[in-house]
């Protein structure tokens, strides 16, 4: 009797065990559901302000780059303008005081060498601004010519090299820029630091890269110690921003660097 009542309590409370269980299951379900919607959540979070810091980041480097330009514009065009008429009526006054008084043209001679200075300093500095053969003839045989000029002035044998397919590739203005800036940042480390008698500049393209090649035959550099610098740091920054990579590689003697940047296809 007592076992035929203990068969019908198990009987009755089964249904029970059952919806329990099945309550619990829907629990840990819902939970581990919840926990999925709100990892895919923060990650759709952590997208949105990487694309925000993105395209902010971009911004800032194109409001940086025009306003280069306009500067550079303004230095050529206004402050170039009247440097040059100072220059010119200095010319006509030594002309004008050449029989009068031997003091006053030697005085002025100085004042016009001292203008014509000043006009150098402003084109190249209206030049590192903003190179206007960038616009005009595209990064690649803007560095060759940077690089020819620096071999011809006797400074470092610079020599370029690029694939002809290269230039081809480099069709977003930002990337142009992006490789001029890098490149004469290099440029100017291995000059102003390095002790460099020669470097090299070579690009080349894969199927899915644009491939820089830097190297020179000077002093190298720490790997540990090449972010150290504003200017590296910027560089690599920029490098970063349109997806690209660099390797720093030592070398004895010299410094060595491959720069990627992805194809866009």
């Amino acid at each position: 009797m007592e076992t035929g009542h203990h068969i019908t309590f198990v009987g009755t409370l089964l249904p029970f065990v059952g919806i329990v269980f099945l309550i619990a299951l829907g629990v840990i379900i819902l939970t581990q559901q919840f926990r999925r919607n709100l990892y895919r959540e923060q990650l759709e979070q952590e997208e949105l302000k990487r694309q925000h810091q993105s395209e902010l980041t971009k911004s800032t480097i194109l409001v940086q780059e025009q306003e280069r330009k306009r500067i550079s514009q303004d230095l050529h065009d206004d402050l170039g303008a009247v440097l040059s008429i100072i220059r010119m009526h200095l010319l006509q006054t030594e002309r004008k005081h050449q029989d009068v008084n031997d003091q006053l043209p030697g005085e002025l001679q100085n004042i016009r060498s001292l203008t014509e200075n000043a006009i150098e300093s402003m084109r190249r500095i209206s030049h590192e601004l903003m190179p206007p053969q960038l616009e005009r003839f595209g990064v690649l045989e803007t560095l060759e010519q940077a690089c020819e000029q620096l071999t011809a002035a006797g400074k470092i044998n610079c020599v370029f090299t690029a694939e002809e397919q290269v230039d081809s590739y480099i069709t977003d203005e930002l990337m142009s820029l992006t490789l001029y800036r890098v490149c004469m940042e290099l440029i100017n480390n291995t000059i102003k630091h390095a002790g460099a008698t020669e470097l090299q500049l070579n690009f080349s393209v894969s199927d899915t890269e644009i491939i820089v090649h830097y190297r020179d035959n000077g002093k190298g550099m720490i790997p540990d110690h090449s972010r150290k610098g504003s200017g590296l740091r910027n560089m690599h920054n920029r490098i970063h921003f349109l997806g690209g990579s660099a390797v720093i590689q030592k070398e004895q003697p010299g410094f060595f660097m491959t720069i990627l940047f992805p194809v866009t296809s």
